[in-house]
């Protein structure tokens, strides 16, 4: 049972970055990597139900910090400086 789980997380990874490339073109990084993240989310889930020991459950918990920090600094506006004094804008 364990070799179909793993065959089945890298499976899952793998269409995660083909995913994530598709969007890529679309939706910008911020989408490709929020696609991306969640296909690796699942994996890590995934790997957690088989194997039930604290560094798995440390990796996935990891995962989700990670995917909802990424997420969310993606979704803040994006601050532009004004320009400098003496200089023009054409």
């Amino acid at each position: 049972m364990g070799e179909i789980v793993q065959a089945a997380v890298n499976l899952i990874v793998a269409a995660g970055v083909v995913a994530a490339l598709a969007v890529l073109p679309a939706g910008g990084p911020r989408a490709a990597v929020a696609v991306l993240l969640d296909f690796l989310l699942a994996a890590g889930l995934l790997r957690l139900s088989q194997a039930q020991t604290w560094a798995a459950i440390v990796t996935a918990a990891l995962t989700v910090v990670i995917r909802r920090i990424a997420v969310a600094g993606f979704s803040r506006p994006v601050r532009r400086s004004p320009p400098a004094a003496g200089t023009r804008r054409d």
